[in-house]
C-alpha cells in the first residue's frame, strides 16, 4: 500500500479536516505535491475538501488524472492521523539520510571523529526542526496573564442557577460535559443552556443527534414562551399562551413583531408562521439547530466555519458526545469506539480553543455515576457534571461537580418545572439533604453539619 496514496484516500473520503490541517507539502514526494495545491485551492475558494470527482473535473494533466484514479481505486482501513504520523516519520527519514550523503560528500578530508559527531547530531536536530513533532515554546514575555476584554464579555454563565452563576462563568475554551444515564435530562439541560444564552443576547448552535430539530426547537419555544412543552406539541394552548408563542416566534425575524396585530386578530399560528418565514431571520441572535443522526467532527466543523462568520455564537451545544463520530466512514463493528469518543473529545476541546466558543455536550453515565464506555473522555473535559434527577413532585434538579479546571469543584440543586422543562434560575434543597436537615432538627443537631 502506498502510504501518501492511502493518506490522501483517507482524508478526501472521510473529509478529515484536521489531519489535512496538519499535512505540510513538503511532507509529500514530489509527485503529489501539485496534487496538494490543488486541493488547498478547492478548500480556499469553496471552503471544503473536494470529492473525487471534483478533483478529476478539475484537472487536465493526463499523468496526475491517472494518479487521482489510482488514489480512489486504492483499498485502506487505516484512519487518516495516524497514516500522517508515519508519513512524518518517512520523510524524517529521508530527510536525514539526505542531509547524511550530503555531509559525506562535503567531507573529503577525514576531520576529528569529535567533529564528526559533532556536525551528525546537528544534522538530526535541523531536521526534526523542519517537522512539526513538538508544539513551539513559549515563555512569559509571549503569555498574557489575563484573558483579553473581548474574551472576558464571551464568558457565559449556564442560567441555570442564580447563586452558582455569581461564582462560575465558563471560559470561551471551555470543553464542558453533562453526564447522567438514559432520561436524567441531559438534553434538557443543554436546551436550557442554549435557550439561556440566546436570552442573553447570543447565538446557540445545537447539533442533535438523537433528536430531532422540531423537538428540540418545540423545547426552546415552551422555555421562552412559558408554555407547558406536552400541549405546545399537541397545539391544546390557551390564547394567552398561544400569544406567548407568537411572540416568542417573531422575536427571531427582522420586522417579525410588526406582523403579530395580525395574528392577535386572526388567531391563525399557521399564516402567522408562513408570513415570518418570508422574512430573514434576526442576525444579532439564532437559535440555529443542526439534525444529524450520523454526526461527524468534519459536519460539525463545516457548519461551524459557515455560521460562526454570520453570528455572535455564545454556546455551541454537541448532543451527544457518545455518538459523534470523527468521520463519515462506516462504523467498524465497535471495535475502535472506545478510542473514538477519546479522539472525539479531544477535538470538541481543539474546536473550543479554535473557535473561542465554549462547548457543551452531554455524555452518557453507567450504573456507578462513570463515564459509560470510555472514561477517558472526560480527560479533555475543563468540567464535567452529572445529573441526579428527583421524583416529579420534589422540582429539583441536582448538579453534582465531578471536574473542574478552574475552580472549586461545586454543585448545585435547582428549581424545576417540569410542564415548561425550565431549569432554575431559583436554587432549592434537593430531598436528600431535605431529609438531613428534618433528622437534625429532630435530634436537635446543627443544621450546618447535617447537610456536609
Amino acid at each position: 500500500m502506498n502510504l501518501t496514496s492511502a493518506l490522501l484516500k483517507q482524508i478526501i473520503t472521510q473529509e478529515d479536516f484536521d489531519t489535512w490541517g496538519s499535512l505540510r507539502e513538503n511532507y509529500l514526494p514530489a509527485e503529489y505535491q501539485s496534487l496538494h495545491k490543488l486541493i488547498s485551492t478547492h478548500l480556499k475558494n469553496f471552503n471544503q475538501l473536494p470529492t473525487f470527482e471534483d478533483l478529476k473535473l478539475s484537472i487536465r494533466d493526463r499523468k496526475l488524472q491517472e494518479k487521482v484514479f489510482a488514489i480512489e481505486a486504492v483499498e485502506v482501513d487505516v484512519d487518516a492521523w495516524i497514516l500522517l504520523e508515519y508519513l512524518k516519520n518517512e520523510y524524517t527519514q529521508v530527510e536525514i539520510l539526505d542531509e547524511l550523503d550530503k555531509f559525506i560528500e562535503r567531507t573529503v578530508a577525514i576531520s576529528a571523529a569529535e567533529e564528526n559527531v559533532e556536525s551528525l547530531q546537528q544534522i538530526v536536530l535541523d531536521v526534526a526542526d523542519r517537522v512539526d513533532l513538538k508544539p513551539p515554546e513559549e515563555d512569559m514575555r509571549s503569555i498574557n496573564l489575563f484573558d483579553s476584554d473581548k474574551n472576558l464579555k464571551k464568558y457565559i454563565p449556564l442560567g441555570l442557577n442564580d447563586d452558582y452563576d455569581q461564582s462560575m462563568k465558563f471560559s470561551p475554551r471551555d470543553l464542558v460535559l453533562v453526564g447522567g444515564r438514559r432520561g436524567a435530562g441531559k438534553t434538557l439541560t443543554c436546551v436550557n443552556i442554549a435557550s439561556n444564552v440566546y436570552n442573553q443576547g447570543r447565538s446557540s448552535i445545537y447539533f442533535t443527534i438523537e433528536m430531532d430539530s422540531r423537538s428540540i426547537l418545540q423545547r426552546m419555544c415552551a422555555l421562552g414562551a412559558r408554555v407547558p412543552v406536552g400541549r405546545l406539541s399537541n397545539r391544546n394552548l390557551t390564547d394567552v399562551e398561544w400569544n406567548r408563542v407568537a411572540e416568542w416566534w417573531a422575536s427571531r425575524f427582522e420586522g417579525g413583531q410588526e406582523d403579530l396585530p395580525n395574528f392577535y386578530e386572526d388567531r391563525n399560528f399557521d399564516e402567522f408562521h408562513k408570513t415570518l418565514t418570508r422574512k430573514r431571520l434576526t442576525k444579532d441572535r439564532q437559535l440555529d439547530v443542526v439534525y444529524d443522526p450520523v454526526l461527524s467532527l468534519s459536519r460539525i466543523r463545516k457548519e461551524l466555519e459557515s455560521k460562526l462568520s454570520q453570528t455572535d455564537v455564545g454556546v455551541i451545544i454537541v448532543d451527544y458526545i457518545n455518538q459523534v463520530k470523527r468521520h463519515n466512514a462506516p462504523n467498524r463493528s465497535g471495535q475502535y469506539d472506545w478510542t473514538e469518543q477519546i479522539e472525539v473529545s479531544k477535538t470538541l476541546k481543539a474546536m473550543a480553543q479554535e473557535y473561542e466558543v465554549p462547548v457543551f455536550s452531554p455524555y452518557q453515565t453507567d450504573n456507578t455515576g462513570e463515564a459509560r464506555f470510555a472514561k477517558g473522555i472526560l480527560d479533555a473535559a475543563d468540567a464535567a457534571f452529572t445529573i441526579e434527577t428527583w421524583a416529579p413532585e420534589d422540582e429539583c434538579i441536582t448538579f453534582n461537580c465531578t471536574k473542574m479546571r478552574s475552580a472549586k469543584m461545586e454543585g448545585f440543586t435547582s428549581v424545576m418545572d417540569w410542564e415548561t422543562l425550565k431549569i432554575g434560575p431559583q436554587s432549592t434543597i434537593n430531598p436528600k439533604d431535605r431529609a438531613k436537615i428534618k433528622d437534625a432538627v429532630a435530634k436537635g443537631e446543627e443544621i450546618h453539619d447535617a447537610v456536609q
